[in-house]
């Protein structure tokens, strides 16, 4: 069965719900990896660590977190790389195949909770920019993303959203660079121009605002090429990220996590002005992908592995003080998500 989807800068839907669902499901009971499978049946209270985000196929609950305007009680005069930011990798792949979906709320339920880094991914294709993860095109586009920040910042003007904005698979049928793409939402399209207009953080070359300065607005951190400045680029000597995200199986979990608590303790002794980026995502390489090492059980184990989320919420636990920087995950729990707002306020 074979559904067409051709990816646009408008809202609309072009594949019928009934049907891409029934692909995605064919899709998951012909390639969906045996420890994924069991972790569909296994126990919760039997998988070790047994907390709120053990068991792969279980939601996240992230929607039962509420915390739209935390950012309300701090100073003006925080840094953004001062502050322990809740964020989500690959922010759209809500609802996509099991291969490339990392989350199962969608961007305002995020908003709600407390998220503010969001992790965008655009292909440019004919001129506009469909969001993509890997080759997967998401169904929606950036036209829906700018729309959905800014509702959210005009409904909420004391809070701010850092957004990493990242060229994500090949470019084709285009007739400009992806710098004048982006130029044409900021300037010219009549959706999304007045609010980016309004909402962009001017950018200052590699530095990172104050709260005060970035209220109501969205930072761009720069994931593509361009002669124009629009954010602090990805990677730059003023940031320190880790993104180690390709496994050898679901053994290397342990891996993944030692990096991760290395960058925790980076990130509570490091310098105030580096902002600093965890992700505690991580997927199979292309051979681990058969033995079920996909985003959802990374984050949330199986059966006689304990994913991140559980290690990362007992850690926060266990260590209650101190800056982490921007978390991005796969799947936050509510717990996950209330535990990095509350360490700005320690």
């Amino acid at each position: 069965m074979t559904v067409r989807i051709r990816p646009v800068h408008s809202r609309t839907v072009w594949a019928a719900p009934a049907a891409r669902s029934l692909f995605v499901l064919l899709t998951a009971l012909l390639l969906i990896p045996a420890p994924l499978a069991a972790a569909a049946s296994a126990d919760t209270a039997s998988v070790p660590g047994g907390g709120s985000a053990s068991g792969s196929l279980e939601p996240s609950g992230l929607e039962q977190a509420h915390n739209p305007d935390w950012m309300s009680a701090l100073p003006d005069d925080t840094g953004l790389s001062e502050l322990s930011l809740p964020g989500t990798h690959d922010t759209m792949a809500a609802r996509a195949s099991v291969f490339a979906d990392t989350q199962d709320v969608d961007l305002p339920t995020q908003l709600r909770a407390g998220v503010r880094a969001v992790d965008i991914r655009t292909r440019h294709f004919r001129d506009v920019f469909p969001i993509h993860h890997g080759l997967e095109y998401l169904h929606t586009n950036f036209t829906n993303v700018v729309v959905q920040l800014t509702d959210f910042l005009r409904e909420h003007p004391t809070e701010t959203v850092v957004m990493r904005l990242k060229e994500e698979y090949t470019p084709a049928e285009n007739t400009r660079s992806y710098e004048d793409t982006l130029n044409w939402y900021i300037h010219d399209d009549p959706e999304t121009g007045p609010r980016l207009r309004e909402h962009l953080w001017p950018a200052d070359g590699n530095r990172f605002p104050t709260l005060g300065e970035a209220r109501g607005k969205i930072v761009v951190i720069e994931g593509f090429d361009a002669e124009e400045t629009f954010g602090p680029r990805w990677g730059t000597a003023g940031m320190d990220i880790q993104d180690t995200y390709e496994l050898t199986g679901i053994g290397d979990v342990d891996r993944k996590w030692d990096l991760v608590r290395a960058q925790f303790d980076r990130a509570a002794s490091g310098d105030a002005q580096t902002f600093f980026v965890n992700h505690l995502s991580a997927t199979g390489n292309p051979a681990a992908l058969v033995t079920g090492t996909v985003p959802v059980t990374v984050a949330r184990g199986v059966p006689g592995t304990i994913g991140i989320l559980d290690r990362a919420e007992d850690y926060l636990e266990a260590n209650p003080i101190g800056r982490t920087g921007a978390v991005m995950a796969d799947y936050p729990t509510a717990e996950l998500v209330d535990e990095l707002v509350a360490r700005n306020f320690r």
